[in-house]
């Protein structure tokens, strides 16, 4: 069992809960749970190491909230939530055994006065990690389903939306994906899925990838494969840029090089702040939202594991949602001039909270009147 006193909560305006926890001698955990208005959080488990414990928050914060988007525009009925383990992901054996196990109590201990928050695999964790942090704890979905490839379709099916939306003004008209070239960055399980996907539909495929075996790989499992090396991935012209590797791959270092039309990809928080949608945006660059783009996962997650639909249901229902959501966004945008991934927020946020609210029940005005009429300097 964890020890009560090795975990604190730390004050964090507007997320339902953050814990952090010392859960084995030198390894930390952080579980951010933002919030739970649509159901119970939802979000996967990520084993990696930071630079330093601020920079470990930070990424569960924003992971935690991109979890509430994303279950949300998946119209699933689940709030958002996220955990990161600290600690070197190449850990094996019975350390990495250890690890996941006290990450389980760790996840027991979250929830032991009632269910706020469920985890799955996630970025250097996989089904087999689930299994093991499981025995402690029955709030792990994913242990029977691998949603990587869902993940994949998710984004295929992104791609080919996004290049039919935009044919006119991108393409000359021409709606397919067959011939579009696509550039594809990070080749995990996710990156190979989606090449797959690419390449039997036709498109011209270009690979890149930090690990040269796994682009290689990918270029002798699909013969015609194009692989770019990772220093030159901004060098590249290509109709789809398709980031599946870790976020804030477009930043204020590269988005003059951007020579792309279209950027929509597997990873997480793929630009490094709002501003940069809005650089984007202006130069012309379609960005599909990645939460709407990866949302197939936790889309499996549900229909496969809760609901128990089939294969071929669960890709139709992936597809269906991601057409319309990406629909959405793409309207909102153009009626409300807004970048595509402030659009997007725009869409989910009245999902979640609907529409702002403008009287809550009370008035300031007649709560404090004096200061309501003359705020002081």
């Amino acid at each position: 069992m964890i020890d009560s006193n090795k975990v604190s909560r730390l004050n964090v305006p507007r997320w339902e809960a953050v814990y952090r926890c010392e859960i084995v001698p030198g390894v930390i955990s952080i579980i951010a749970i933002h919030d739970v208005t649509r159901g119970r959080a939802l979000g996967g488990c990520r084993m990696t190491m930071y630079e330093n414990e601020s920079q470990a928050l930070t990424d569960a914060l924003r992971l935690s909230r991109g979890m509430t988007f994303k279950n949300a525009i998946a119209d699933l009925p689940l709030g958002g939530g996220k955990s990161v383990i600290v600690c070197d992901p190449k850990v094996a054996g019975k350390e990495r055994e250890s690890i996941l196990e006290a990450f389980g109590h760790f996840v027991a201990w979250v929830n032991r006065k009632h269910d706020v928050y469920y985890t799955a695999e996630d970025m250097n964790t996989t089904v087999a990690d689930m299994h093991v942090a499981k025995r402690h704890t029955k709030h792990i979905f994913g242990t029977d389903v691998d949603p990587s490839p869902y993940t994949a379709w998710g984004v295929f099916s992104s791609i080919k939306y996004a290049v039919d939306y935009f044919a006119i003004d991108l393409f000359d008209g021409h709606r397919d994906i067959d011939g579009k070239s696509i550039l594809i960055q990070g080749l995990g399980k996710v990156g190979r899925k989606l090449c797959q996907y690419l390449y039997e539909a036709g498109a011209k495929v270009i690979v890149s990838d930090i690990h040269e075996d796994s682009a290689n790989a990918a270029a002798q499992q699909f013969p015609g494969v194009e692989i770019v090396k990772p220093d030159e991935v901004f060098k590249i012209e290509a109709d789809v840029f398709a980031p599946c590797a870790r976020g804030e791959v477009i930043n204020h270092n590269n988005i003059d090089d951007l020579r792309f039309k279209i950027i929509c990809g597997a990873a997480n928080n793929q630009l490094e702040n709002s501003k940069i949608g809005l650089l984007v945006q202006s130069k012309g660059i379609v960005y599909c939202p990645d939460y709407i783009a990866n949302m197939g996962g936790v889309c499996s997650i549900q229909y496969l594991e809760i609901d128990q639909l089939s294969d071929e249901v669960t890709k139709e229902n992936i597809e269906r949602t991601v057409r319309k959501m990406l629909g959405l966004t793409f309207r909102a945008g153009f009626r409300k001039n807004l970048p595509f991934n402030e659009a997007v927020d725009h869409v989910v946020k009245q999902i979640v909270w609907g529409k702002p609210k403008e009287n809550h029940g009370f008035s300031n005005q007649i709560i404090f009147p004096f200061t309501s009429t003359a705020e002081p300097a």
